[in-house]
């Protein structure tokens, strides 16, 4: 049986309550910084969190550039990411 856009969207599919996936971009967009935190450790410089897949990807300091490709190395990390709005005491994931 096929299901429905209408029914796919009341299943909760569709919605955009709270966001599962944090970039810099988007997060001074809404105002609101961030602390990301993987697995009960706080993790700095993340430029990239998903909430859901459990994805964390952050720049490492002191910061290191590709030797060849003139790029600023970041490292991902998994495992259970939790996201905090500062001044909030709202956690998401």
């Amino acid at each position: 049986m096929a299901l429905t856009l209408q029914r796919w969207r009341e299943s909760g599919h569709l919605t955009m309550n709270t966001p599962h996936i944090f970039t810099i971009e988007n997060t001074s967009e809404i105002g609101k910084p961030i602390e990301v935190f993987l697995n009960g450790k706080k993790v700095d410089h993340c430029i990239y969190a998903d909430t859901k897949k459990g994805k964390v990807v952050f720049c490492p300091q002191p910061l290191k550039v590709h030797k060849h490709k003139k790029k600023v190395i970041c490292k991902t990390h998994y495992g259970r990411v939790t996201v905090e709005y500062l001044n909030s005491q709202s956690k998401v994931g």
